[in-house]
């Protein structure tokens, strides 16, 4: 679970705001200095979501672009957590643009922060701390049966509709969602990231079927993430590797491009100690190629 959260405002014609910050445990002596906002808005001027390692923290954040009204004024906001080290930050990225989802539907130009660490932590507790009672049996069950309701008051097909869901539940086949879900995290714990994508999109599958859509949607999620990362773990490998034989050759510059490739790997995969030590190495190496191209000369 996560120490906490912050949001910052991107206004279009003044510096950035941080409009307030929701600690689940000990705030310590964390805040937004100029410092990391530069570097927070200089990364994600390229990615949606970014992950800095900051001492004994990571900060995994997301950018969302405001629209409308808001977005003539504001350009977006960044919204931010603060994860323990063994904490895994692509488990955070669905709940991150919610968060921001549910805060851009706020006037975020003229809220108090008073207001406004109060939505944050209301949406922090209902995306972060819920999930586990959202995947609950009795949850999942209870959501069925509200939907039977609407589909009761309808016409011939939707009551037939529900009478066969109701039937599913009471055969038990809903309790499989939960079932496949808690066999998918604990293969996300175990890195086998093939497993958890596919157990992750058969507990979509079936939440589909109970008309489950938002349930669905979250699940959907999950198994693409998941399915992404061996394919992409493989090409940072690839490149980290390519970068290492370069530069036994003493080939600098390609040394330095394949450092980099690497680092934006380790960026998207969200692995900060990876992404660190990749940019750390481009960065140096970029120099060392310079600086012997401005003796060549």
């Amino acid at each position: 679970m996560p120490r906490g959260s912050f949001v910052i405002l991107l206004p279009l014609e003044a510096d950035y705001k941080v409009l307030g910050y929701h600690f689940s445990d000990i705030r310590a002596d964390f805040e937004i200095t100029s410092n990391l906002f530069l570097r927070l808005n200089l990364d994600h001027s390229k990615n949606e979501y970014n992950t800095l390692k900051l001492q004994d923290t990571f900060v995994v954040s997301y950018l969302h672009k405001l629209a409308g009204k808001l977005g003539r004024k504001a350009s977006g906001i960044i919204v931010g957590l603060l994860l323990f080290e063994d904490d895994k930050p692509e488990e955070f990225r669905e709940a991150l643009k919610k968060i921001a989802e549910g805060l851009a539907k706020f006037n975020l130009l003229d809220i108090s922060k008073e207001d406004l660490e109060k939505k944050l932590k209301d949406l922090y507790e209902e995306n972060l701390e819920s999930e586990e009672d959202i995947m609950d049996e009795s949850m999942i069950k209870n959501s069925i049966i509200n939907n039977t309701k609407d589909l009761l008051s309808g016409g011939k097909k939707q009551r037939k509709l529900a009478d066969e869901l109701l039937k599913k539940v009471e055969a038990g086949v809903h309790k499989r969602i939960t079932e496949l879900y808690n066999e998918a995290d604990n293969a996300l714990k175990d890195d086998d990231y093939e497993k958890a994508s596919k157990t992750f999109l058969k507990a979509a599958e079936i939440a589909e079927e109970f008309l489950l859509t938002e349930l669905t949607d979250t699940l959907k999620e999950k198994a693409k993430l998941s399915g992404n990362v061996p394919e992409m773990t493989k090409n940072l490998d690839v490149a980290a590797q390519k970068a290492r034989n370069f530069l036994k050759n003493a080939d600098f510059y390609n040394a330095y491009i394949w450092y980099k490739k690497a680092s934006e790997i380790a960026k998207i995969l969200m692995i900060p100690d990876k992404l660190e030590e990749y940019s750390l190495k481009s960065k140096a190496l970029q120099e060392i190629y310079q600086i012997e191209q401005k003796f060549k000369k």
